[in-house]
């Protein structure tokens, strides 16, 4: 099943419409699907599909949560259709970079089987922090990869009433959560965006992403679940300091 976004969803990371992009790739897309179906099996799943589309369309799948597998899957479909540029804004053939994004959620997030859930519900804005970010790369000619840190606008504004997170730092995994191979022996890597605090961003030129990544996991009882709620490590520290 697919969802469609509303048009009128309020932009992450200060995205506005852009010209869109030739898709390159466009057969990497059920590949990436058939990859996560496969990888975490058995699982009733949703696709939100992209209306928008600048510069290019991302869905994002949902796969849902099982009694072995107790959290929600997102991933996005679609951000690997078109090769990301390096640093230096330069695309050298033959060492383009490709990538996708994950995210898992408790399985207590209220994404109910039974509601017609869509983009339009304040409780779907991961989903849409996923598509945003998954275009962020494309519209901006960049290249991201572990460590690429990105606030929700300039004023690093929280992405929803619910919580104060408002900024993503980028992890990967290693292993069958680190990378995928297309058919055409195309590797895809996989990024995970870690939800954090506007100070926390402040903190990261100061003790740099590893031990920043190290410290929220240490605080969240080492997972990499969404949590709306945790423990502010950069408020932590600070508090440390003076005492």
């Amino acid at each position: 099943m697919s969802i469609g976004i509303h048009k009128g969803q309020r932009r992450f990371f200060a995205m506005t419409d852009t010209k869109r992009i030739p898709l390159i790739h466009r057969g990497y897309g059920p590949q990436v699907q058939s990859y996560f179906r496969n990888l975490f099996p058995h699982r009733e799943w949703k696709v939100f599909s992209d209306s928008i589309g600048n510069p290019l369309p991302v869905d994002v799948e949902m796969l849902y949560p099982t009694i072995e597998e107790p959290f929600y899957l997102l991933h996005t479909i679609g951000m690997s259709a078109v090769p990301m540029h390096y640093p230096a804004g330069e695309l050298p053939r033959g060492k383009e970079t490709y990538s996708e994004l994950c995210m898992i959620l408790p399985a207590d997030w209220p994404f109910g089987k039974k509601r017609n859930i869509s983009l339009d519900d304040s409780q779907a804005w991961p989903i849409w922090l996923l598509m945003e970010l998954g275009r962020f790369p494309h519209m901006h000619q960049i290249w991201m990869s572990y460590g690429f840190a990105l606030p929700n606008t300039e004023a690093c504004e929280p992405f929803s009433p619910t919580t104060d997170l408002s900024g993503v730092i980028i992890v990967q995994f290693e292993g069958d959560l680190g990378e995928l191979q297309m058919e055409d022996g195309t590797n895809i890597e996989l990024l995970m965006p870690i939800l954090i605090y506007k100070e926390e961003m402040e903190l990261v030129d100061e003790i740099g992403i590893d031990e920043l990544v190290e410290k929220i996991l240490d605080h969240n009882g080492g997972s990499f679940l969404l949590d709306i709620n945790r423990v502010n490590v950069a408020r932590r520290i600070v508090s440390k300091k003076i005492l």
